[in-house]
């Protein structure tokens, strides 16, 4: 029988009975360290806690907050500017510039979301006996936890932020009202189509 690395394929020796072609499968000391290396180099990022002091991609830092409530949950598209909340599309600009112009200070602060974390229920392990009836479910509380971020910008740099969140969601805007359109179309068709037909 021989004794056949799982990773590398390579022979490792042979057992009896010798005269069975049987191969018998091993992790040899070169893969083991290997493998060693591969997960010594995974180094996963440490849970998000709340005031906890970030560096963003682009320099900026900022620090992390848990939005303990609906009021202070963000969502993708919008920004709050020292406490007033806005959402980023093109026809809005005017208003956040004329607010922006208003601040007083070169530089403001800017809360956007940052990330969020959801807690899953386990899936239900077993057979439901069939005389037992459903358990009504209570409303869940939502469990996820909004982590926005806030950082202190100038006042030009803020501009910017909102142009280009303003692009993003007006891309996204455009491509829900194309496939609600497609749908549309094509409903209208086959309605049609049924209607024709004698």
């Amino acid at each position: 029988m021989k004794i056949i690395c799982t990773r590398c394929k390579t022979v490792m020796g042979e057992q009896k009975p010798y005269k069975d072609s049987t191969e018998i499968k091993a992790t040899c000391t070169a893969c083991i360290e290997k493998a060693k290396e591969e997960a010594a180099r995974f180094v996963p990022e440490p849970e998000p806690r709340d005031g906890q002091e970030i560096t963003l991609e682009n320099g900026l830092k900022g620090t992390l907050w848990v939005a303990k409530d609906k009021k202070g949950k963000l969502s993708f598209g919008e920004m709050v500017v020292s406490g007033k909340k806005f959402y980023c599309l093109s026809n809005g600009r005017e208003k956040f510039q004329a607010y922006l112009g208003g601040l007083t200070g070169e530089e403001a602060d800017v809360s956007l979301l940052h990330s969020i974390t959801c807690k899953i229920d386990p899936p239900l392990r077993g057979r439901r006996k069939k005389q037992d009836p459903p358990k009504t479910e209570e409303p869940k509380k939502d469990e996820s936890i909004h982590y926005n971020c806030t950082i202190r910008v100038p006042k030009h740099y803020i501009q910017l932020m909102f142009d280009d969140m303003a692009e993003r969601m007006d891309k996204v805007a455009k491509i829900l009202a194309e496939a609600v359109l497609k749908t549309y179309r094509e409903e209208s068709k086959t309605a049609q189509l049924s209607l024709d037909k004698p």
